[in-house]
């Protein structure tokens, strides 16, 4: 009986012991490291679309900057922290995926990632001055079957996006061009136009001022549909090149985060991206949206990655 009697007031006891509700995600302000310094493009584009997103998840976030190493210092530091939804971070691939494949000490994979959602999509470009005699891609490649290095072209060094489209491109037509490495696409423009080189690749976005002023004419984008901002320009696959150049920037959090976080910042930044006001300054910064979630933009950089890998065994950049 007294057994009895235990077992009833501990039953009683449990009963009557006041049940805990787990707190709703999110119950604080989720960080979002950025591994390119504060004022650059991607910088200025997770301050945006952040700031809009606020107004559909209930919480602030908070822009890190982590900057270093080609990214590798942010993007290591996304897929180290603690997962449990209050670290997320902003990626740039394909350079956060050629990162790992050059240098196979890099401390991060893709493996190591949620990925959440993808916001940008920034088609690549290869163009000429307003002067060129170069009317098309083909006429380009043309002229460099002529002689070893008789054409040049500006792009932004080695380990880049650009320099994997431009080793495919000699690969595919068995030439050898003049690469010129710039820090940045102003200063190869400004040679550009002072006829210091014959061509220039760069992202779109980088140059709407220079197709608007006349100085720069494209003769090819990277993208797999022509660009709706340049729509009278080719894709490289209509000149007989079948790459895609992009340079895309989306929204990552370390491997394992709750489902409840993912679907809840998948779901601000959709909301966001829909936003009227987000896209009209969107339009404005010239950032060109193209939306994936959580499960379509894993299929996109899984297939990507997958090239890199075979293309990096067999014409490493």
């Amino acid at each position: 009986m007294r057994k009895k009697c235990v077992v009833f007031v501990l039953a009683s006891m449990f009963l009557a012991m006041p049940i805990v509700a787990r707190a709703a995600y999110p119950e604080k302000p989720v960080e979002v490291i950025v591994a390119m310094q504060a004022g650059g493009g991607t910088d200025v584009a997770a301050r945006t679309l952040f700031k809009f997103a606020e107004k559909y998840f209930g919480q602030s976030f908070a822009i890190i900057n982590k900057p270093g190493a080609s990214g590798e210092i942010g993007w290591t530091a996304i897929a180290q922290a603690k997962p449990d939804g209050y670290t997320i971070g902003f990626i740039n691939p394909p350079g956060f995926l050629i990162l790992p494949i050059q240098r196979p000490a890099a401390k991060y994979r893709l493996e190591d990632f949620q990925l959440i959602a993808n916001v940008v999509l920034d088609p690549g470009l290869i163009g000429v001055g307003k002067d060129s005699k170069f009317k098309t891609l083909r006429d380009l490649m043309a002229e460099a079957k002529k002689a070893p290095k008789s054409v040049s072209i500006s792009y932004t060094g080695p380990g880049t996006s650009e320099a994997l489209l431009l080793s495919r491109i000699e690969k595919h037509d068995g030439v050898e061009l003049n690469k010129v490495p710039f820090d940045g696409s102003a200063p190869g423009m400004v040679a550009l136009m002072g006829n210091h080189v014959d061509a220039v690749t760069m992202n779109v976005s980088e140059a709407h001022t220079y197709i608007y002023d006349g100085n720069l004419r494209l003769l090819g984008v990277g993208s797999l549909e022509r660009d709706p901002s340049v729509p009278d320009v080719p894709t490289y696959k209509e000149e007989g090149y079948d790459y895609l150049q992009v340079a895309l920037r989306g929204v990552a959090a370390p491997k394992g985060i709750p489902a409840e976080a993912l679907f809840a910042i998948q779901d601000a930044i959709d909301k966001a991206i829909k936003d009227p006001e987000f896209q009209a300054k969107a339009a404005e910064l010239q950032m060109p949206l193209h939306y994936l979630n959580a499960e379509e933009y894993t299929k996109f950089l899984q297939g990507i990655d997958k090239d890199l890998q075979t293309e990096w065994k067999t014409n490493p950049w």
